[in-house]
């Protein structure tokens, strides 16, 4: 039967909502090519494992044979003082050893372009330094950070010439970038970096099958993918060329390191949640509303993920985990706006409107209200963007694929909602007129009860609200702090260190003592250990260490990644009780920034050696695990003398626990905290300042809605209450207070607002229609219940996937917003109306 369309007085005022009532094969239209693009974007998305930190660190190496370590550091001050002259240079810190001087230099985050023109500078200005005769010319490497895609381990007799072959192999696959190899010794020794290329050698460990742990000579081979390509095709494509080759007698590749793999597993869990999230909010939407409303929600995710994903295709942002992690955190917060404009069509049927003239009139009635919670949601995430150096190139794609999403869902709620609901929707009142057979009908009463005794007892209320936020804060000192968790990988690291001057045959003693009690791990899968320097970066935080005679690296693979922390705590025992001549740290791999570990406190000034012996001490005494410096090496952070001890957590506790128990003890001036400490403080100032922006803008967008100061204030005044509910969530959970904890409070003011912003809407509207100030409150709380417990319990269950399964990474984030938005909306659904009634009780409204 068609659907016949009226008109009313006001129907040319609809806007687009009546336009696609009335224009139904455009309506539809328009749906089918929003879910193509989306699908054609989902399939041409780059895809990564974790998003890629901007490259603004170079190495600068200068070889001075036969100098003393005192002479190189005389090399080293003449460079860094040219170096300083680089306007954007945000550190520089070096190491002078007999022989070599390296200078890590860190320019402030800018673009890739900006920040080429800068090493360019920083070359002009090195090629005026007079240096010793003797001393070879410095050499600047400005792309040491770039991770190998896959990194293969060449085995076999002859594996320097298979490597060869393989490489000449590999560079006819079109998406293949750079290649290196590592371990390949050079024909002769002409100078210093043939000598130490001489001294670095691999032996990897591999299983045929289920055999024993085998050791073997080896070459490895990093190969980089070219930007823009789909990871899982330059796999397929590396491994065909590997497949086709016929390699010599005795000789085997193994990979030991496979980016793509780790990718596809990140990101199929990651989709897996995120199905889940939306079965949940489907669930949520039959929990509150009649079948045909869910209906019209759940048809309302496909079509606003399917917009979100081409977007991010236009934007060139890629699937990772934090990308598909804000796709979940959104999705919660995605129906908000077709939540209300459906609950606004049922509205106007329910009041007897023709179903033509309902379908477009409720979310137009609706618009300002849509509008404004869709902004504030957008300001709540959105200056996140604003975060600035690694933390914020690694955060950045939360923040726009939110917006993206937000501004998708506004577009849905105005277009497809009112096109849906003119043929679904029947009719659906809300709370006020409380009969119904949905069990969360025997709620209403309570809370009606509830909000006439605060209505009551207004200021008793208030006070006794803001007494429990005081009250919460008791919890903070119980947080454990930390500033990202373990990378959940099955790999692990451990760094060999020799005392300064040990010979390279003295390392390689160590290493194969090392692989002797590394082969009676059943869990251990295979093993690349390289004497005379560390691993090619294979992960983004991992990074490089120079080639020197007293130092070895060691990546452990394992089958799974759950078998990591048993192995990591077995073999520190047996390093620990086994290997005496040097230091082993076995180490997880860490999220977020490169660390090289989480304690390290810098020591300058006078009297080195007494601030050096007191923090180490302390450390000790605190119960730090592999307290050590680099006393023995000359280094210098900014153009000063500086020693940096540092030291691990003891397995499964927190670094911020030792820290806090040592720092009592430690020398009370010419000390610095770097690792852990450094950036969670640094991330604390940054994301106050982030915080200060959100909340301004909120602010500002309400007073633009309400077109009153002191509407805005009453609305404003219970975003605190959401901290309660914060703070509870982190201690219940035992989750760390980090950046991604920051990140959570920091956008949790907007959640709130935007949740429970439609109530101060028809506080306001009942207001305008003369209805008395206490029926006004009531009435909005009973008529707006629906919609907010819909979206809020949509966002609350849709992030619970994320907790349960996303990883210690957002542990902390959806404990912030789970407890906070339960606890914030219970409490403002009782305290915003009894703030309006003081205000206008106190003449500050009318």
């Amino acid at each position: 039967m068609r659907m016949v369309i009226q008109r009313s007085p006001s129907a040319s005022k609809g806007g687009i909502a009546q336009f696609f009532v009335e224009h139904r094969c455009f309506g539809w239209l328009a749906m089918a090519a929003v879910l193509v693009s989306g699908c054609l974007a989902f399939l041409r998305l780059p895809q990564q494992e974790d998003p890629t930190f901007p490259t603004h660190d170079a190495v600068l190496i200068t070889v001075y044979p036969g100098a003393s370590a005192e002479e190189v550091e005389a090399v080293t001050i003449k460079l860094e003082e040219a170096l300083s002259r680089l306007p954007t240079l945000e550190k520089l810190q070096s190491q002078s050893r007999k022989n070599i001087s390296t200078i890590v230099i860190t320019l402030k985050t800018d673009r890739k372009e900006v920040i080429a023109q800068h090493w360019e500078k920083a070359r002009a200005l090195l090629q005026g330094i007079k240096l010793p005769e003797d001393c070879e010319e410095p050499h600047l490497e400005t792309d040491y950070q770039l991770p190998a895609t896959l990194l293969f381990s060449v085995l076999g007799e002859d594996a320097e010439a298979t490597a060869d072959q393989v490489e000449e192999a590999l560079k006819s696959v079109p998406s293949t970038g750079r290649i290196r190899q590592f371990g390949h010794a050079p024909g002769e020794i002409l100078s210093f970096k043939d000598m130490a290329a001489a001294d670095y050698k691999v032996s990897t460990l591999h299983r045929q099958n289920d055999g024993p742990l085998m050791p073997a000579s080896s070459v490895l081979i990093a190969v980089e993918m070219k930007a823009g390509n789909i990871i899982r095709d330059f796999k397929l494509a590396v491994l065909a060329k590997i497949d086709s080759m016929k390699l010599p007698a005795g000789a085997s590749i193994i990979t030991v390191s496979d980016q793509p793999a780790a990718t596809a597993h990140r990101i199929g869990e990651f989709l897996r949640c995120f199905i889940e999230a939306v079965f949940v909010v489907v669930l949520v939407a039959l929990l509150l509303m009649d079948w045909r409303t869910a209906l019209v929600v759940a048809v309302a995710i496909p079509l606003t993920i399917a917009m979100t994903l081409a977007g991010m295709a236009a934007l060139g942002v890629p699937l990772q985990q934090i990308s598909i992690a804000a796709l979940i955190i959104s999705l919660g917060m995605l129906v908000d706006d077709p939540v209300v404009a459906s609950d606004g069509i049922n509205r106007e049927l329910a009041d007897g409107q023709p179903r033509g003239i309902a379908a477009w009139l409720g979310p137009f009635k609706l618009r300002r209200a849509i509008f404004f919670g869709t902004l504030i949601n957008i300001v709540a995430f959105l200056p996140l963007a604003l975060l600035p150096g690694d933390m914020g190139a690694f955060i950045i794609s939360l923040p726009i694929v939110i917006t993206l999403a937000l501004v998708s869902s506004r577009i849905v709620s105005m277009t497809f909602i009112p096109l849906l609901g003119s043929y679904l929707l029947k009719g659906q009142k809300g709370f006020d007129s409380a009969t119904g057979r949905h069990p969360i009908y025997r709620l209403v009463p309570f809370y009606k009860s509830a909000l006439q005794l605060a209505l009551r007892n207004p200021l008793k209320t208030v006070v006794a609200a803001f007494v429990l936020l005081v009250a919460s804060t008791a919890l903070i000192p119980y947080f454990g702090k930390q500033f990202f968790p373990a990378a959940e990988r099955n790999q692990l690291l451990v760094d060999i260190q020799l005392p300064e001057g040990s010979t390279i045959e003295k390392t390689t003693a160590t290493t194969q003592r090392v692989s002797e009690l590394l082969r009676k791990e059943a869990s251990i899968q295979s093993a690349i250990i390289v004497c005379g320097g560390g691993t090619p970066m294979f992960y983004y935080n991992v990074l490089p260490r120079q080639p020197t005679a007293n130092t070895a690296q060691v990546l452990i693979n394992t089958r799974h990644a759950e078998e990591v922390p048993k192995l990591i705590m077995r073999l520190r025992e047996t390093f620990d009780r086994e290997i005496k001549e040097a230091l082993c740290l076995v180490k997880q791999i860490e999220q977020g920034p490169a660390l090289e570990t989480p304690i390290q406190i810098e020591i300058s000034g006078d009297d080195l050696k007494t601030k050096l012996l007191q923090v180490t001490t302390a450390l000790h005494d605190a119960g730090a695990y592999k307290v050590h410096d680099d006393f023995d090496v000359i280094s210098r952070i900014n153009q000063q003398r500086t020693v940096t001890v540092k030291a691990l957590a003891p397995f499964g506790e927190l670094a911020s626990r030792i820290l806090e128990k040592a720092r009592h003890s430690f020398p009370t001036s010419g000390i610095q905290f770097g690792g852990e400490e450094r950036e969670l403080h640094n991330s604390q100032r940054e994301m106050g300042r982030v915080l200060s922006i959100s909340l301004a803008l909120i602010a500002l967008a309400m007073v633009f809605q309400f077109r009153s100061l002191m509407k805005s204030l009453i609305v404003m005044l219970t975003v605190p209450l959401g901290l309660i509910g914060a703070f509870v969530g982190l201690a219940s959970t035992h989750a760390s207070f980090g950046f991604m904890a920051l990140i959570g409070i920091v956008s949790l003011a907007g959640v709130i607002v935007s949740h429970i912003i439609v109530l101060s809407d028809f506080i306001e509207e009942e207001r305008a229609a003369g209805v008395d100030l206490e029926e006004a409150l009531m009435r909005a709380a009973l008529v707006r219940l629906r919609a907010i417990l819909a979206t809020v319990l949509a966002t609350v269950c849709g992030l619970l996937p994320l907790a349960i399964s996303g990883g210690d990474l957002w542990q902390p984030l959806t404990a912030v917003h789970i407890f906070g938005l339960l606890f914030g909306t219970v409490l403002t659904l009782l305290v915003l109306p009894v703030l309006y009634r003081l205000f206008a009780q106190w003449k500050w409204i009318k």
